[in-house]
C-alpha cells in the first residue's frame, strides 16, 4: 500500500484516541504489526481492511482506495 494510505491508518487511530497497543489488542495482533501497517506494508490481510473501517468508523474505500485523510489534513 502507498505510504499516504498507511498514514491514513495512523491519522484515523490518533483521531479516535487509540494507541497502537489498544488497536493491536482489538485486532488480535501485536503492536509491531500495527506499526508496520501504519508505516508501509502491503502484507496486510484483506480481512483487516474491513475491521479497520469498522473500528475507525470510516469508509474502507476512503482508507485503502481513495484519497488520504492524512494528506487532506496537511492542507487544512
Amino acid at each position: 500500500m502507498p505510504i499516504e494510505q498507511m498514514m491514513t491508518l495512523k491519522s484515523l487511530r490518533v483521531r479516535i484516541g487509540m494507541t497502537q497497543q489498544a488497536v493491536a489488542e482489538k485486532l488480535g495482533v501485536d503492536r509491531q504489526t500495527i506499526g508496520r501497517w501504519e508505516k508501509d506494508s502491503g502484507s496486510m490481510p484483506v480481512k483487516f481492511m474491513y475491521i479497520f473501517s469498522e473500528l475507525y468508523k470510516y469508509p474502507m474505500d476512503r482508507i485503502f482506495f481513495g484519497n488520504s485523510i492524512a494528506l487532506s489534513d496537511k492542507i487544512k
